[in-house]
């Protein structure tokens, strides 16, 4: 079975809610046609825009943005704070697999509790 689309998804995930096109529109301060033309997969949405649709939605704001190709801004800022240690950090961690990136996302939660 083939993935959605960042359209099809976001599609979904709106009817579940049952918000119509303007509604969300509204929500997020779009047009409803900008919402219909990013949900025919005829427009993609900006960072910003994906990520205040994924906060209405209750989306995980990681699959909208990997589904559009795009990069959180968030994301973006941590690397552009860090560029050294991110690229260092990210190319030899580079091999590690799915459970072993589960375990150091909660070294990093650890780390960030113990500096509150």
């Amino acid at each position: 079975m083939s993935q959605e689309t960042l359209g099809q998804l976001i599609h979904r995930l709106r009817t579940e809610k049952k918000i119509g096109v303007r509604e969300l529109g509204r929500m997020v301060e779009v047009t409803g046609v900008h919402i219909s033309a990013i949900e025919k997969d005829k427009s993609t949405p900006s960072p910003e825009l994906l990520r205040k649709i994924a906060l209405k939605l209750n989306a995980d704001v990681d699959t909208l943005m990997n589904r559009a190709k795009q990069i959180d801004p968030e994301v973006i800022k941590v690397i552009r704070k860090n560029p050294y240690a991110v690229n260092d950090f990210l190319r030899s961690a580079k091999k590690l697999k799915k459970e072993q990136w589960a375990t150091m996302k909660k070294e990093a939660e650890k780390l960030l509790d113990k500096n509150k």
